[in-house]
């Protein structure tokens, strides 16, 4: 397997997520063939992107797990393996799932493009190439990435409408998964004391710890998205639910002092004024978590699923501090079988 990445400044180590370097895009180029390789090399590093080319289609997964790239950029023929499979291991992979993908093809079919777009690709180009209209291509991809695919704007997580299909798709396959409902105590108070730059810190922070923990304890079966404000849904295995739940929010708490100014910090309580002009006091954040596990044919849909996560998560918030809720109850569906 050949790796080659140009522009070196800013490399990170391998097996980690690399670090972007300033506001140049990271194209992941997998094509077999080498002189294909080099050619779109050029082509690329004169446009302003920096590039992670691979000659193996079988390290197309683990290379876009590692770099994050901001758009991929496939060759649909790879020898042992083809651009759809790795197409399906990405759209499977919580950490991939939402990167762009261009195939790179000398079929050059309509039934080829049609079938391929459908297939999930973003985009489809055809060899021989030109340069110029590459490049555009590769762009416009990006731009529809960031500005109309289903992520959070604030996390870049996914959804709602990604969170819903997903346990949607999970539901009808009759899977049995933890769905687990992450919800800040006292952000409201934060958010009015601070201001909502600083309660966007809070929550991109929480975005993160998730993601991290995730990846840490890798499964296939994780999923992640971000509701809308400090509100999030992971789904993952149910043996990993308590452990990640417990992980997730030790790292919260841990983060949470360096959120405060000094003098909150010390008190351990912050003073917010309500609409009327009351002043309250409410104590330091912290996180609560509703646990719910999903057994095959318990719940009729995603809707039915999030409402029982998040009454479980408000069981959490009326106990005091960071804590998570396992629902231990028979699911409504299930009662009246």
């Amino acid at each position: 397997m050949t790796v080659v990445r140009e522009k070196e400044e800013g490399t990170s180590r391998p097996g980690s997520r690399r670090t972007k370097r300033s506001d140049h895009e990271l194209v992941l180029v997998v094509d077999d063939e080498p002189q294909v390789l080099q050619l779109l090399k050029r082509v690329l590093d004169r446009a302003g992107f920096e590039t992670v080319a691979i000659s193996d289609g079988r390290a197309a997964h683990q290379a876009a797990v590692e770099w994050r790239p901001d758009i991929i950029l496939l060759d649909l023929m790879l020898g042992a393996v083809t651009g759809d499979q790795v197409l399906t291991d990405l759209r499977r992979d919580f950490r991939t799932r939402l990167i762009p993908v261009v195939f790179l093809t000398v079929r050059s079919s309509i039934k080829d493009k049609v079938e391929h777009l459908l297939g999930g690709a973003d985009d489809y180009v055809t060899k021989p190439f030109i340069g110029e209209e590459l490049v555009a291509r590769l762009r416009a991809v990006i731009m529809r990435a960031t500005t109309t695919r289903d992520l959070s704007p604030l996390t870049g997580m996914s959804g709602n409408a990604d969170i819903l299909r997903e346990m949607s798709d999970r539901l009808k396959a009759m899977q049995e998964f933890a769905c687990l409902y992450p919800d800040i105590d006292n952000f409201k108070s934060y958010n009015d004391h601070y201001g909502f730059i600083r309660g966007d810190d809070v929550i991109k922070n929480l975005g993160s710890i998730i993601l991290e923990v995730l990846e840490e304890n890798y499964s296939g079966e994780h999923f992640a998205g971000h509701v809308g404000g400090d509100d999030f849904v992971i789904l993952t295995e149910p043996r990993l639910a308590e452990e990640v739940a417990s992980e997730i929010t030790r790292r919260f708490d841990e983060a949470v002092p360096a959120l405060y100014d000094k003098a909150d910090r010390e008190r351990g309580w912050v003073e917010f004024e309500d609409r009327t002009g009351n002043k309250h006091r409410t104590g330091l954040i912290s996180l609560s978590t509703g646990i719910v596990i999903a057994k095959p044919g318990a719940f009729s849909s995603a809707p039915a699923l999030a409402a029982r996560a998040a009454e479980v998560k408000g069981v959490a918030k009326r106990i005091p501090g960071s804590k998570w809720v396992v629902d231990r109850r028979r699911p409504p569906e299930a009662r009246h079988r």
